[in-house]
Order: structure tokens, then C-alpha cells, then sequence
């Protein structure tokens, strides 16, 4: 008798303290009651363009170190910085993770350029920024939260296409990670286009340069246009 309740004493310890104690993270497949609407704030590092598999269109891609803002067991204090930065504290509704990624800081200038001839106004080296359009959405959080159910999101997002030259970083705030995605796409923060195609049909290579937070990205492609 003594040594089954030494046995049930053991067991009620060692795994009654150690649920107490447990506050696991969010599993990436469960949904979440939280105060913060951004899921995941995105520190750019590495800018790319690449052809969409999909549709065959132009789009930016953002790699950089990624900050959580699910994670209950503990947040981390970069994430916390963005949370007071954006004022993203009582949201209060049901989130999964991937939810609404962002772009930490926003875009301050981004500009293209060709290395050949564009057209008679555009000769090689020529900045091409009044006729790069730029497809992308930001969260809307500063204001206060849009959406009324718990799983209206699409309602916090202001939908944007503006030139090169009208992008500053008052309309770049949070821009959507996840703008464009596809089954056999990565995730992309933006879809490029140019209002007028070059004079000649054929390949050519192009300097995309992105300013966020002090830093400027760089990045080169080519697109050929038929």
C-alpha cells in the first residue's frame, strides 16, 4: 500500500508540476486566441524578382529574419518592439500563424533601371520609375482594427497600385508578406509591372534597388518581353 501511493505521489509531482509549468508554443497547425493581429513581422535582408510560376508575372520577393508574435511561451523582444511599434495590442480574436505576415519596416524609395535602351525616353541607365507600377497591400492597425469576425482579416488590408516614384514609407506601413501566393509559387510581397513595353521585343536585364530602415537592397533580372 505504501508503495502505490509513493508511486501516485511521484507521478501527481513530477507531471502535475511540469504541466503547470508548461506553456508550449502554438502549434503551426492550430488557431489562436491573440492580442496581436500581425502574425510575424519580416526584417528584410535579401530582396529578389522572379516570374511567377502561376501567372507569369513579374513579382518581388523579401527574405529576411522572421519575428513571431504567437509564440505564448515566450515572445521575443525584437517582436515586442514591432507590437509597441505598431500599436498591434488588442486585437483579441482568433489567429493562426502565417495569418497576416508583414513587412517590419516599410519601403522609403524604390526605383529600376535597364542596362540597354527602354525606349526613346528611357536610354540605357535611365531611372524607369514613372512607368514600374508596384501591386501591393499594407494592414491597416494604426487606426484600429476594421475587421468584425474572427476570421475577417481581408478587411484590415488597404489594397495599393502606384508608381516608383509615389512609393514612400507613410504608404508602405506593413505591407502584406503574402500578397501573391500559389501552390507552386513562393510568397510574394509584390507584383511589378511596366505601363509601356520596350520598343524592341526581346531579353533584357534590369537593377531593381529597394530602400527599408536605412538599408538599400539590390537585386538584377532579366524579363523578356514578346
Amino acid at each position: 500500500m505504501r508503495k502505490l501511493f509513493f508511486i501516485i505521489a511521484t507521478c501527481f509531482i513530477f507531471f502535475g508540476c511540469k504541466g503547470e509549468d508548461a506553456s508550449p508554443e502554438m502549434p503551426e497547425t492550430e488557431s489562436w486566441f491573440s492580442p496581436h493581429f500581425i502574425t510575424e513581422y519580416i526584417v528584410a535582408s535579401k530582396i529578389e524578382v522572379e516570374i511567377n510560376k502561376e501567372s507569369g508575372e513579374l513579382c518581388l520577393k523579401v527574405l529576411g529574419d522572421e519575428y513571431k508574435t504567437w509564440n505564448k511561451k515566450e515572445i521575443s523582444q525584437e517582436a515586442l518592439y514591432f507590437i509597441n511599434l505598431y500599436n498591434d495590442d488588442s486585437y483579441y480574436r482568433v489567429v493562426q500563424p502565417g495569418m497576416s505576415r508583414a513587412l517590419a519596416y516599410p519601403l522609403d524609395k524604390i526605383t529600376i533601371y535597364c542596362d540597354q535602351d527602354f525606349d526613346a525616353e528611357h536610354p540605357a541607365g535611365t531611372p524607369l520609375d514613372k512607368i514600374a507600377l508596384l501591386y501591393f497591400s499594407t494592414f491597416y492597425i494604426e487606426g484600429g482594427y476594421k475587421s468584425l469576425g474572427s476570421y475577417d482579416y481581408y478587411d484590415d488590408r488597404v489594397w495599393r497600385i502606384m508608381n516608383f516614384t509615389q512609393i514612400n514609407a507613410d504608404r508602405t506601413k506593413l505591407m502584406w508578406a503574402d500578397f501573391i501566393t500559389s501552390q507552386i509559387s513562393p510568397s510574394y510581397v509584390a507584383q511589378i509591372e511596366f505601363l509601356t513595353p520596350p520598343e524592341k521585343a526581346g531579353e533584357y536585364a534590369f537593377t531593381l534597388e529597394m530602400t527599408t530602415n536605412g538599408e538599400t537592397l539590390k537585386t538584377e533580372f532579366t524579363h523578356t518581353f514578346e
